[in-house]
């Protein structure tokens, strides 16, 4: 048997799954409920038997024509005696391949023969990642019958009905009869609510269009007013702009000079507070944290005067003083934090 390649490709990959994911787009649109397009647009239809009750949610009914409607369309439920329903239900992924698959449900489930099967669904619900659906089957030859004994009972011979059933308490449509005028119908009622709405969006358009084009130009014109006076004043923008990088460069100093300490009144204090006995080998400042080193003759005793001298805090020693043994003094460390208050 030979088979078919339609697939669509660009530069080497497969576009086809890409086409029906577009087309399952297209068709949730148009025929889903939850986009309402539908439920707005699409044509109503006269249910012929009127004795029939007609679902609050789906499709477009009515149960009497008015004399100004007498072409609507008509529509005809055929009995429960008819029809086979099947519950069934599907993952969501395989949505985009859902009328494939129940087409195939339906020739597999029908006792009729192929070419006198018609069939319908509905897709009833989405939960936990299922395609709840009701699939509908019945002889095409046994309602066509019904539908030409109704005809010949109340209507036109000429008249095309859709034909419905009943099942899981809602409508369901067969496929294959009259559905296609109100289709038709239904699709020219978007095209023309389409021309509306373009013809609105293209009016909003001008509209936000003709001002702002207007304000384009006349900021055109002003920006080349601007550039003339700033021609004009060149060496003056200059100076504006040496003053504004002056300004600059005083704040940061300013502000980096702003919390730091008087270096140099510090150190005089504590020279002032220390010993001719004890010399400094090195001294360093962390923000006000202080490092000391030295040697002194008692750095015990000097440890003690720079804690009583009220001008630090946290004082301590990070290593034990150690006794040099060429010059006889105590080598130390300290660390303290500047006390603020002084």
């Amino acid at each position: 048997m030979n088979r078919i390649n339609n697939q669509w490709s660009l530069f080497g990959l497969d576009l086809s799954r890409v086409i029906d994911h577009i087309k399952l787009g297209l068709r949730q649109i148009f025929w889903g409920e939850e986009c309402g397009l539908r439920r707005r647009y699409f044509p109503k239809a006269h249910l012929v038997n009127g004795d029939q009750v007609i679902p609050d949610d789906y499709p477009c009914f009515t149960q009497s024509i008015e004399p100004q409607n007498a072409s609507i369309k008509k529509a005809l439920v055929v009995p429960a005696s008819m029809i086979l329903s099947k519950a069934l239900a599907f993952p969501e992924a395989a949505e985009v391949d859902l009328e494939a698959a129940i087409r195939f449900e339906a020739s597999s489930s029908s006792p009729f023969a192929e070419e006198d099967t018609c069939y319908g669904w509905r897709l009833l619900s989405r939960e936990s990642g299922l395609l709840n659906i009701v699939l509908v089957i019945a002889s095409r030859s046994a309602v066509t019958k019904y539908c030409e004994n109704r005809i010949g009972e109340s209507l036109q011979s000429e008249v095309s009905l859709e034909v419905w059933a009943e099942a899981e308490s809602c409508l369901v449509q067969l496929v294959g009869f009259g559905e296609a005028s109100r289709r038709r119908e239904y699709f020219g009622l978007l095209l023309e609510e389409a021309k509306r709405v373009a013809m609105v969006a293209i009016g909003v358009l001008l509209v936000i269009y003709l001002p702002a084009k207007m304000l384009d130009i006349r900021a055109n014109q002003l920006t080349g007013l601007l550039d003339a006076a700033q021609n004009e004043a060149v060496d003056e923008v200059a100076a504006r702009n040496e003053l504004v990088s002056l300004e600059a460069r005083l704040s940061r100093a300013t502000y980096f000079f702003a919390n730091r300490l008087a270096y140099d009144d510090w150190l005089n204090a504590i020279a002032d507070i220390t010993p001719d006995s004890v010399y400094f080998t090195r001294l360093s400042f962390d923000q006000d944290r202080l490092t000391v080193s030295g040697m002194a003759i008692n750095a015990a005793e000097y440890q003690t005067i720079l804690a009583g001298s009220g001008l630090v805090a946290e004082l301590s020693a990070p290593s034990a003083f150690t006794r040099d043994s060429r010059t006889g003094r105590e080598r130390f460390t300290l660390t303290m934090r500047v006390n603020p208050t002084k």
